[in-house]
């Protein structure tokens, strides 16, 4: 029997953990899940997380704390993302958590972040070029990297930039025109270097609702997110789609979670325009995450030790 490891992130939106028995070199997933704590909700120009907020992540830290323990996990990491980075209070948010979920979380750098998230993702898509973006709640990170070479580690370039789907609706509402605009502010200093791939990698809430669209399918199976490509003029259709309904009307109509309808169309301009600045004409799905990349940081410092 193998080492059972655990790796969560802390998002802007979601904390999501995944627990995995490690044999070697395989790694076999035991169980995941997660929750939309919203922890950069409401931060604004105070830049603290607020009471609510807190309370939520911790009620998920206990119940982490529940299954890890029922599971047997001998060794875990979290990763705080961009929320974490910008709050004021984020010290004595992190250690409630520590009280209540009993270990440490380590807040990374973006690009910590968008090179660990590459990582998960090369679990999933271990040849070729690989373009990647990670669209959250507060930020959003892009990596890309060539061919892997077989016994030499891979770098992958990462930019992360201060804009996410919670934030830009937050400032923007669902004003196309400004999200848009606000999303090429942040873009017109990044210049992607080396090979690109024909599709972009989405992974996160965006992507997940985009796949669900597009399919017609309200319960999306892991497996059919999984590798799903949408085109840029029909990703373009799907927004539209999108546009002429209200939050509401895209939980009962579409079937999307109350907690990304809201979000979606900040989602989906910061989804297009990268598209765009890269020239890439397609996207593709995938359930593979920045926890993923932390679980197999986890599992290879364990092989180390």
């Amino acid at each position: 029997m193998g080492r059972v490891v655990a790796g969560a992130d802390f998002g802007s939106n979601k904390t999501g953990y995944i627990v995995a028995e490690v044999n070697g070199t395989r790694i076999d997933v035991l169980e995941r899940a997660s929750s939309f704590t919203r922890l950069a909700e409401g931060m604004g120009s105070e830049g603290r997380i607020r009471g609510a907020a807190a309370a939520r992540l911790l009620d998920w830290s206990a119940h982490m704390r529940r299954r890890f323990d029922k599971l047997g996990v001998v060794r875990f990491r979290g990763v705080g993302t961009e929320a974490l980075r910008r709050a004021s209070n984020r010290r004595q948010v992190l250690e409630l958590v520590r009280d209540v979920l009993g270990e440490p979380v380590d807040v990374v750098s973006g690009q910590e972040e968008g090179r660990i998230t590459f990582e998960g993702v090369r679990l999933g898509y271990p040849r070729g070029p690989l373009a990647v973006i990670d669209i959250g709640g507060g930020s959003t990170e892009v990596v890309h990297g060539g061919s892997p070479t077989r016994g030499r580690h891979e770098r992958p370039v990462a930019a992360s930039f201060r804009m996410g789907a919670v934030i830009l609706t937050e400032q923007h509402g669902e004003d196309w025109s400004d999200l848009c605009k606000a999303v090429r502010a942040h873009l017109h200093r990044f210049a992607p270097r080396g090979e690109l791939p024909g599709v972009l990698t989405v992974l996160g809430g965006t992507g997940a609702n985009v796949a669900m669209m597009d399919l017609g399918e309200r319960d999306l199976k892991d497996d059919h997110i999984e590798g799903h490509v949408v085109e840029r003029r029909r990703l373009e259709e799907l927004r539209r789609q999108t546009q002429a309904m209200s939050p509401r009307q895209r939980v009962t109509r579409l079937g999307l979670l109350p907690q990304r309808a809201d979000v979606q169309l900040a989602g989906l301009a910061i989804l297009e325009t990268v598209l765009d600045h890269l020239s890439i004409k397609a996207i593709r799905t995938t359930r593979y995450a920045l926890r993923h990349g932390v679980l197999r940081s986890v599992a290879a410092a364990g092989r180390g030790g």
